[in-house]
């Protein structure tokens, strides 16, 4: 399987996320990891997993940007969804304002079949190593898919 891991990031957090991604699955996968001002097509990626930090109560612009202009494209993968944000910390009270306010804004833009979402706790410049290694084993079920 050939995977694709895109995203983008202002401190570091979200990137360092998804090179732990990378590290966890290319023993079973073609993995590659690109900011997404770097691509211009997904080729043959099965998979392709966006990622994006939460500024401001919003996904980055960027990345929205990025899934209309490739809305096309992304109808014929497999797709999964990663955000970084501290709202995560207040728990259960904020679940409905992040899958309205931060995952929804990502799924109206991909027209494929979404495999998965993931919400981590992270901040400025820094993600605990309990949430990486959530992120790696989310990633590695997404190869079932």
């Amino acid at each position: 399987m050939r995977v694709c891991i895109l995203y983008d990031s202002k401190h570091g957090t979200t990137e360092k996320v998804a090179r732990a991604i990378k590290e966890a699955i290319e023993g079973y996968a073609s993995v590659e990891v690109k900011r997404i001002s770097e691509v211009t097509t997904f080729g043959d990626c099965e998979l392709v997993i966006v990622g994006t930090p939460i500024y401001y109560e919003k996904p980055l612009k960027s990345v929205l940007e990025f899934l209309e202009k490739h809305s096309e494209e992304l109808e014929k993968k497999k797709v999964a969804i990663f955000i970084v944000c501290f709202a995560v910390a207040f728990g259960s009270l904020v679940r409905w304002h992040i899958q309205s306010h931060y995952i929804k804004p990502l799924k109206e833009r991909i027209h494929g079949e979404i495999v998965g979402t993931l919400v981590l706790r992270g901040d400025i410049g820094n993600i605990g190593e309990g949430e990486i290694e959530k992120a790696k084993r989310w990633a590695f079920r997404l190869l079932d898919f």
